[in-house]
């Protein structure tokens, strides 16, 4: 029998004619076979590779899904044997929307298949949480450390499922059991810095003495991700009185008149698992971490305004360098193509920020003109009274304008307002058995004393402010409470009455 040679350039199947006349380049049969690697047969041999089957039928509360049913995107797991995909499916009865999206796997080992994500209704009766669509293939999936499972379709936000948990089911109504926020990629950081209320305690220790500390906080989310961290707060320094001192010619006030700092921030909605609260000194790039806060050990509910302390100099976590510079996570709002690449997940061919139009979706201009304006400011400044006071020094003695009174009537003691006080003294009179100075010497020179005050907060009256602690402390009260320093000398004591003793 004749040894018949035939390529098949042309690609065509001729059977018409006898397989002796077939033009060069076509064919009269063909079979699909595969060589090299065999389905349950010798190495090396031509076989028939095997074709389709179906293994399993996709339901949903005893309906199966309908003829129109998709699949729109499908993920290979080789190293689990393992198959997921997104289905889609537009005339699907049950459902109040009349549409059912299912994120689903199979595994070849076991024959299991698994409901994923079941989205029937988003709550608004016309879209499913999911909003899959046939038009939109997801072209971009990729699983992480056999767990979370990252997915995008060029027209819902980037997603991401952690497919080693159960998530609900529609409810008996056909809402579905999640939010569209649970399974975005990117998670909602604080967004604003934390509150923070400087006050004086007994404690002797100060970590804020010396230090401009700013405060933060971010948020930890479930699989372990946190989020971008919140803004610094101000620096959380208020300095003491002005205290210039020749023996080192410093301002040795310029110190944090608060050992302690309350800080308050906010718990997060019900996807926020814990909080972790930050500071940095402004002299160091370094983040570190004061305190890891699990919401459920601490009987957090959501969006609740905790205050939380801090006042030592314990050993303090540093957050990862990676986190330091996150000031924001930059995920687009919608991509066509993903992949993973250096332990980083990527995004191509992708959609990020917003247009700006007005109401009648026109595009904004931003037209506005620059003038200089010059607006002076005077501080108010007013007299003390003086009228004579009678003191206890060898029997009463009154002293004239010995006693300084200040109307304050119309004053905003509001927080940020400076107020200050200058006094002179002038010597009077001469009491006990220590010989007399020189008369030359006792008027010279007049002792001039200047303190100011830097409210901290707002006050509803002036005798609120002045039996605060914070305005006791500064003008210094009595012994032994601490607030005036013994026998006082220039290197000692901060107090209004410190700095006249010394």
């Amino acid at each position: 029998m004749a040894n018949l040679t035939r390529n098949f350039t042309q690609g065509k199947m001729n059977k018409m004619v006898d397989e002796r006349l077939v033009p060069n380049g076509e064919y009269v049969d063909a079979l699909d076979v595969r060589m090299g690697s065999t389905e349950g047969a010798e190495i090396g041999v031509i076989e028939n590779s095997k074709g389709n089957l179906k293994v399993t039928t996709l339901q949903y509360n005893g309906e199966e899904l309908s003829s129109q049913a998709r699949c729109i995107g499908a993920f290979e797991d080789g190293a689990n044997e393992t198959i997921y995909w997104m289905v889609h499916d537009p005339n699907f009865t049950s459902s109040n929307t009349g549409k059912l999206d299912l994120v689903v796997s199979w595994n070849a080992n076991n024959n299991i298949v698994v409901y994923h994500l079941i989205s029937m209704d988003d709550g608004g009766g016309v879209n499913t949480t999911l909003n899959f669509n046939e038009l939109y293939l997801h072209t971009g999936i990729d699983l992480v450390d056999n767990k979370l499972l990252f997915f995008t379709d060029n027209l819902n936000a980037p997603r991401k499922i952690n497919v080693q948990k159960n998530y609900p089911d529609p409810d008996g109504s056909g809402v579905d059991g999640f939010l569209a926020e649970d399974i975005l990629v990117i998670k909602k950081p604080p967004l604003s810095p934390p509150g923070i209320q400087l006050i004086q305690t007994g404690s002797q220790e100060n970590f804020l003495e010396e230090r401009f500390i700013c405060f933060a906080y971010r948020y930890k989310y479930e699989d372990d991700e946190y989020s971008a961290t919140s803004q610094f707060s101000n620096p959380a320094f208020i300095p003491n009185a002005f205290a210039f001192t020749q023996a080192s010619y410093l301002n040795e006030g310029m110190t944090n008149f608060y050992n302690t700092a309350e800080i308050t921030f906010n718990t997060g909605g019900p996807l926020v698992k814990g909080i972790d609260l930050l500071f940095k000194d402004a002299n160091s790039p370094v983040v570190k971490i004061i305190e890891k806060l699990t919401k459920a050990d601490n009987g957090y509910t959501d969006y609740q305004d905790v205050t939380y302390q801090f006042k030592n100099s314990k050993i303090f976590t540093i957050l990862p360098e990676a986190d330091i510079l996150r000031l924001y996570d930059n995920v687009p709002r919608y991509a066509q193509a993903q992949t993973i690449m250096g332990n980083r997940l990527m995004y191509g061919n992708y959609v990020e920020g917003y247009d700006m139009l007005d109401k009648d979706n026109n595009p904004v201009r931003l037209d506005f003109t620059v003038a200089q304006e010059n607006t002076g400011f005077e501080p108010d400044e007013a007299d003390g009274d003086k009228s004579s006071f009678s003191y206890t020094i060898d029997g009463t003695v009154s002293v004239p304008s010995s006693k300084a009174t200040f109307d304050m009537t119309g004053l905003d003691l509001v927080e940020g307002a400076l107020i200050g006080f200058s006094f002179t003294f002038l010597h009077d009179s001469w009491s006990g058995t220590t010989p007399i100075p020189t008369s030359s010497t006792i008027n010279e020179p007049p002792l001039n004393l200047s303190f100011a005050f830097l409210l901290v907060k707002d006050y509803a009256s002036v005798y609120e402010w002045v039996t605060s602690p914070e305005f006791i402390s500064l003008i210094g009260t009595d012994l032994p409470s601490g607030t005036i320093q013994p026998m006082a000398t220039a290197d000692n004591g901060t107090t209004m009455t410190d700095v006249y003793n010394q």
